[in-house]
């Protein structure tokens, strides 16, 4: 199964930045919905993306071997090609080659519910989740922003 990783691409980085709407849909749009994107469009441009954190899912591997096994919680991704993944929360298993398993310790913090498992959560054994089957979802950081006192802690 593809794996994906927290690199950050130039295409990316130009993707963060895009606007949503065509020229067209925001001509159709009232005032306000106009003037709220255009103040998004903006407040992007100004803080640029420095760091996006891909939320991780059942089948995520950790950097010492393991895989990541994720039971339904309401919440899951679909993969390029259609399957679909749970979302991984703190935790969440991971299961070793030698039989071994670890719980998913930190996430993406400060969350009304449990906290969702990012590429770079740590495991109660040290270990570490290192990439994701799924390449598309995604917590970005932007320039000036601050993280809740608890991401990935």
């Amino acid at each position: 199964m593809k794996q994906y990783t927290n690199e950050l691409t130039a295409e990316m980085l130009t993707a963060f930045d895009q606007s949503l709407f065509t020229a067209e849909q925001l001509a159709e749009m009232n005032e306000e919905a106009r003037s709220l994107i255009n103040e998004r469009n903006a407040y992007n441009l100004a803080h640029p993306v420095t760091a996006a954190y891909l939320i991780a899912t059942e089948g995520s591997l950790t950097r010492d071997g393991g895989t990541v096994f994720s039971e339904y919680n309401g919440q899951q991704i679909e993969l390029e090609n259609g399957t679909l993944v749970n979302v991984s929360i703190v935790g969440d298993e991971v299961r070793y080659p030698d039989g071994t398993t670890a719980k998913i310790t930190t996430g993406v913090g400060n969350t009304s519910g449990k906290s969702a498992a990012l590429i770079g959560s740590l495991l109660d054994n040290g270990d570490e989740i290192i990439s994701s089957p799924q390449g598309s979802v995604r917590r970005a950081v932007r320039a000036g922003e601050t993280l809740p006192a608890n991401f990935l802690k």
